[in-house]
């Protein structure tokens, strides 16, 4: 004969607690093992501060040591490096200022969190010895090859408004740096507006860059998503600590880094060493100047037509939290240095 159970409230009580506390033992299992196996995925272009990062595989170790898995992932350019980090497909990126302006500008969402000194002399015009251009106003009628929606478009827009032209004087030619190469060489444009490397190696084959353009901010900076900086700051810090070590290593000795870069893009050593000597690669977090420098470089872009929407850069800029008391007037031309 089958005993018939009572099921009392206490028994009922009882089930139900020990059914909900195997529940939310298992999700926590759950959250911690996904904790542990979670990606950090860093975005890079062949520079020599995160190619550098990546070879020294410091960072990576340190992450792991912490439990989480790391993966590099390479990009050509800053506005695509930008989409990525944009779409949460990378978590943390590299860029140069005007890239990253046409993306706010256009609705993506990051944050500034560090930066690198302003190198002018690593961007600039270039045009043949024979040419007989000797200045900006001798751009007036000659095609000029330049990336579109970069720091070249930015630089040739500025440098005909300083001698009273525009970009109606002169004929456009839209190609990216690898075409605008063979098109320069083959002397299909009178004139590149480019940066380096391209730069430095076109010039040491006897071209020349004009001299009379004026100097305007030129920086790399470093990114994060919004989400990222919030919920993980201390890796946010660790970044930025493990680039500014890189960076201080190679205004130290550019050798090592200029062989990696020789490895990576077949550009001669010398060259490189050349490029990673026309500038600082130090990295500190953003300081009031480079803040001044991509808000005029924001408002410049509208008043030429290069963007429609207006771009408040402070409202991008991130800071550590121990940071955060200190006001922007109090930050005016500080750097704050990690070592």
């Amino acid at each position: 004969m089958k005993q018939e159970i009572k099921h009392t409230p206490f028994f009922l009580l009882f089930s139900i607690s020990l059914l909900l506390s195997m529940i939310l033992t298992a999700c926590g299992q759950t959250e911690r093992t996904s904790a542990n196996k979670q990606t950090i995925n860093l975005g890079y272009q062949k520079n020599g501060t995160t190619l550098s990062l990546k070879q020294k595989q410091e960072l990576q170790k340190e992450l792991e040591e912490m439990g989480y898995t790391v993966k590099w992932s390479e990009f050509n350019t800053g506005s695509s490096i930008l989409e990525a980090l944009n779409a949460g497909s990378i978590d943390f990126a590299t860029a140069g200022d005007i890239p990253s302006i046409f993306a706010l500008s256009k609705g993506s969402d990051f944050k500034y969190i560090a930066g690198e000194p302003s190198s002018p002399a690593s961007q600039g015009i270039l045009v043949s010895k024979d040419s007989g251009i000797k200045s900006v106003k001798d751009l007036k009628g000659k095609k000029i090859a330049f990336n579109k929606a970069s720091i070249s478009q930015y630089l040739l827009t500025q440098s005909l408004r300083s001698v009273g032209l525009t970009i109606d004087d002169v004929e456009p030619v839209f190609l990216n740096p690898p075409d605008a190469s063979i098109a320069f060489e083959q002397g299909d444009v009178d004139a590149w507006v480019v940066w380096d490397p391209y730069l430095t190696v076109v010039e040491s084959k006897g071209n020349v860059i004009l001299n009379d353009i004026p100097k305007f901010p030129y920086r790399s900076f470093y990114f994060t998503t919004s989400q990222f900086a919030k919920a993980h700051s201390d890796i946010v810090k660790l970044f930025v600590k493990h680039v500014a070590q890189v960076g201080k290593e190679i205004d130290k000795n550019p050798i090592e880094a200029a062989k990696l870069l020789n490895e990576a893009t077949n550009i001669p050593e010398d060259t490189w060493e050349k490029v990673l000597e026309r500038k600082k690669n130090d990295v500190h977090y953003m300081d009031q100047q480079a803040i001044d420098d991509l808000q005029a470089q924001a408002d410049n872009l509208v008043k030429i037509g290069l963007t429609k929407q207006k771009v408040k850069i402070k409202d991008h800029v991130w800071f550590p939290e121990d940071e955060k008391e200190l006001s922007v007037k109090d930050m005016r031309g500080t750097y704050y240095r990690f070592f």
